[in-house]
């Protein structure tokens, strides 16, 4: 990848990721990063299929999307549809500007082949979308107050060599920033209260869909 990007996630969608994957922690659990996309050539971002540029992608918000079955593709293709049409409708210039994953086993720090090939799909429509997969041995440290870190790690695509980790033998024209600095803290607090409790993905929408896959409410 030629250039730079800077993902800057708000407070709110860092929170509502990572308590996905507590409310789950036996289980996979996946989702989409909802934002836009600023700088040298994103006003045609659809269309700069190498996102060369100097970019930043704001990440606004989450949404959660699965903690079963993450790869079964007729479930997975009605979640992105129904997300992009939603956020398509609203004010904003909101879409999907990436995806985050957290992995089934606590030791495991891999990108899976899923997270990749969903990865690879959603940079189709934005060429600088990236992957967060969630640090369990960042998130291990935030409850004693030791981190100021995203307890996330940084996936980018690079043309010839895939998706690479930041600042892990790759991927270092890239930056992940938290745009609050009291995210962690907020997170820690509602680790505390279980508010993980109240997260609602899109397994649940489709088994009952009364419940809310915006989580409209979780910051209530």
């Amino acid at each position: 990848m030629v250039g730079s990007t800077r993902y800057e996630i708000a407070q709110t969608a860092y929170v509502k990721l990572v308590l996905h994957a507590l409310k789950h922690k036996t289980s996979a659990v996946n989702g989409v990063l909802i934002g836009r996309v600023s700088g040298v050539g994103a006003g045609d971002s659809a269309g700069n299929e190498s996102g060369v540029g100097n970019f930043t992608v704001e990440i606004c918000n989450s949404v959660p999307f699965f903690h079963s079955h993450l790869g079964l593709l007729p479930m997975l293709e009605l979640a992105l549809t129904q997300v992009d049409e939603y956020f398509v409708s609203q004010k904003g210039g909101l879409s999907i500007v990436g995806y985050y994953h957290a992995n089934e086993r606590f030791d495991d720090y891999e990108l899976s082949s899923v997270a990749r090939k969903i990865g690879d799909h959603i940079t189709r429509s934005c060429p600088q979308a990236g992957i967060f997969l969630l640090d369990n041995r960042q998130l291990g440290v935030l409850s004693k107050g030791a981190t100021q870190k995203p307890v996330v790690q940084l996936y980018v695509r690079e043309a010839v060599r895939g998706w690479r980790q930041l600042a892990a033998g790759g991927a270092q024209n890239a930056e992940l920033v938290l745009k609050e600095a009291t995210a962690n803290s907020i997170l820690s607090d509602y680790i505390s209260e279980h508010r993980e409790q109240l997260v609602v993905d899109f397994d649940e929408h489709l088994d009952d869909i009364s419940k809310d896959w915006l989580n409209t409410n979780l910051f209530d």
